[in-house]
């Protein structure tokens, strides 16, 4: 008897096949022992320990018994399987064995079903167990994930699996497959279809956008505005369709508003540009490049893989510790959505790893609370996102003269305390553990040991990121005393990390300049405003508004609170929270309420995810981590609470910014 799992044969399906090879083994949690045996295997050579911590998590662990066939010739392929321990024969059809003959005995550090990661394949060969046997298996999807996230990936090990089959004498059949499956893998051109002209949402936005200009242009400016302000007011308005509808890229829009202004003789080019003047601008391109270069380096997935295994105190804790941690990391890594893109695909195998089940309540609140840590709460520090950047550049400049990034921190500690205990609050509350519903033991370590071991000793650039950031965060923290301007250390700093080669023209390459480019022109827009009149007119218009409900300085900030939750349902939060602040901040200041007030307000109120489209941090939690942590659905009542708990936040903030003396 072959010891052939019980129905195995009839397997057609893939989805059947997967069932089958788990079936009749026992699926382990990867631990320490089995880093040395990842670290030699040639398939993965070409592998950085980063990407090799991160495939490693994907492996899973299993024990087949002796004689017991893994898979038989003709089977789906689902998988790569690894040799852990023991040793498995590899057979093929025989006339004179119905067993098969074998042609090869696979032991420890052995891999085999590589076929299976290049594309649909049938099994060419029937695995049996010769002694108890562990095997490592990759499932296929989970390594297309994985290269969807790493893309070198396919690169590494497509090298490494083209030197093996080159040294090892495949039958022609094998040949023919492989040549198959490049060719199917190659980009196919599509057919043509029928031309169409569908209203979509790129059409719709300019015929908006048109309409906008066509009809703004041709009236007369309102009664106390100058034609350069009106025109200057109308292109921003078609701006924004433009913006929420996704046509193009927010930096080419950005320079396309900059020429519409010049060619329009609203403003010269000396003033439609000045923001890339501004040491704002230096700033925000010198953070997102250090930024990239210390997400490079693998330090952050370090430090998150740290808090993890770290983490005390059950569910709250893990909430609490990536919470913080999102909080602390944000001003070395200041473009939030990067953060969050990073840490996604780890929190797949670290909630694995924990013990929780895919989609199940507390894995949904992991996700919710690395989002709120390493997304949401991005206006703590003022390097902790580029919009709080922009935001800063864009207050007026009493405002903004007075405010230090440690001065900042202060300032904004009421609400950003406030905000993050309730949240922590709430994920806690909303997606606890219960034990009829959430099935799962206490944490697994083993398989985040096992990452943290193979990431081994922090290597030369992660030294070098670590110590040019800190020495970033104390310059700015100390910049009371020495006086320099935030831009140009975050220049030195980056002058530090290029001269050391940490910084190359490849990390270069990965710097969000879209953002940039639209940060450059909404840092320009003050000056716009100011030249033609605009901020004038604005102030004029709606003080009488703004100083009635100054009077009640609560009233107020729901008010704008409000405010700000509906234009973030048009606007995503990067150009929403300049836009309030831009428009309201200097009518605030002649109320006697500190722009930086409205500035706060604007950043954490715009940067809600009620809907899946408002969010750039929450889409890149949701498909960095390919919808396996929580639906949308699920994400929903964070969603809710995030906009309640803000709104309790930033009104119970009152007290606390009337005795700093902003109210």
């Amino acid at each position: 008897m072959s010891g052939r799992a019980p129905g195995l044969e009839w397997v057609r399906s893939w989805e059947a096949m997967e069932n089958a090879e788990s079936r009749h083994v026992a699926s382990q949690s990867l631990d320490l022992e089995h880093a040395d045996l990842l670290a030699k295997v040639t398939l993965f050579a070409g592998l950085d320990r980063v990407t090799l911590a991160k495939l490693a998590a994907r492996l899973e662990s299993m024990s087949v018994s002796s004689g017991t066939e893994l898979f038989r010739v003709g089977d789906p392929a689902a998988a790569f399987y690894l040799v852990a321990r023991g040793s498995l024969g590899v057979f093929v059809p025989s006339d004179s064995d119905p067993a098969g003959r074998r042609v090869n005995t696979l032991l420890t550090g052995n891999p085999f079903g590589e076929m299976a990661l290049l594309g649909d394949h049938s099994r060419s060969a029937t695995i049996r167990a010769d002694t108890d046997t562990e095997v490592l298996r990759l499932d296929r999807s989970r390594f297309l994930a994985l290269m969807q996230e790493e893309p070198t990936v396919a690169l590494a090990i497509a090298a490494s699996l083209g030197d093996r089959l080159r040294a090892r004498d495949f039958p022609a059949r094998e040949a023919d497959s492989i040549a198959v499956t490049q060719a199917a893998a190659q980009p196919r051109a599509p057919a043509r279809a029928a031309r169409r002209w569908p209203l979509g949402k790129a059409s719709i936005g300019w015929l908006l956008a048109a309409a906008i200009m066509a009809g703004g242009w041709s009236i007369s400016p309102p009664a106390g505005l100058t034609p350069q302000g009106w025109h200057a007011l109308v292109t921003l308005a078609a701006l924004v369709p433009l913006l929420a509808l996704d046509v193009m890229p927010e930096g080419i829009l950005a320079l396309l508003l900059a020429g519409v202004w010049v060619l329009g003789g609203v403003v010269p080019p000396a003033a439609a540009l000045s923001g890339f003047s501004s040491e704002s601008w230096i700033l925000v391109v010198s953070v997102l490049a250090v930024g990239a270069a210390i997400a490079a380096s693998g330090l952050l997935y370090r430090l998150a893989l740290w808090t993890v295994a770290h983490s005390r105190g059950g569910f709250f804790g893990q909430v609490t510790a990536l919470s913080v941690a999102g909080v602390l990391m944000g001003p070395a890594a200041p473009n939030a959505t990067a953060r969050v893109t990073l840490v996604a695909p780890a929190m797949t195998e670290l909630v694995e790893a924990l013990g929780y089940a895919s989609r199940s309540r507390p894995a949904a609140g992991l996700a919710m609370a690395t989002l709120i840590g390493f997304g949401q709460m991005g206006a703590a520090f003022l390097t902790s996102s580029t919009t709080a950047v922009l935001v800063f550049a864009v207050l007026p400049q009493g405002g903004r003269i007075e405010l230090t990034w440690l001065s900042w921190a202060a300032l904004a500690a009421p609400a950003n305390i406030l905000l993050l205990l309730g949240l922590v609050v709430s994920i806690v509350w909303l997606y606890r553990p219960r034990s009829e519903t959430d099935p799962g033991g206490p944490p697994q370590q083993g398989v985040v040991r096992l990452q943290r071991k193979l990431l081994g000793r922090p290597a030369r650039n992660e030294k070098i990121s670590f110590a040019v950031g800190a020495g970033l965060l104390l310059g700015f923290i100390t910049q009371p005393f020495h006086g320099i301007h935030p831009a140009w250390i975050a220049v030195l700093a980056l002058a530090v990390m290029a001269a050391m080669r940490v910084i190359t023209v490849n990390t270069l390459r990965v710097v969000n300049w879209s953002f940039a480019l639209l940060f450059g022109m909404l840092a320009s827009m003050s000056g716009v405003f100011s030249i033609t009149g605009l901020d004038q007119w604005i102030a004029g218009s709606v003080s009488g508004l703004v100083g009635s409900l100054a009077t009640v300085p609560v009233l107020f900030v729901a008010v704008l609170t409000l405010l700000c939750f509906a234009v973030s349902f048009v606007l995503r939060w990067q150009a929403a929270a300049p836009l309030v602040t831009i428009a309201l901040a200097p009518v605030a200041e002649a109320a006697g309420i500190h722009p930086f007030v409205v500035g706060l307000v604007a950043l954490i109120a715009c940067n809600g995810f009620f809907m899946p489209y408002q969010s750039t941090t929450y889409l890149a939690m949701y498909h960095g981590s390919g919808g396996k942590l929580f639906t949308h659905a699920q994400a929903r009542p964070a969603a809710i609470a995030y906009g309640v708990v803000t709104l309790l936040a930033l009104c119970g903030s009152v007290i606390a910014w009337r005795a700093m003396g902003l109210l």
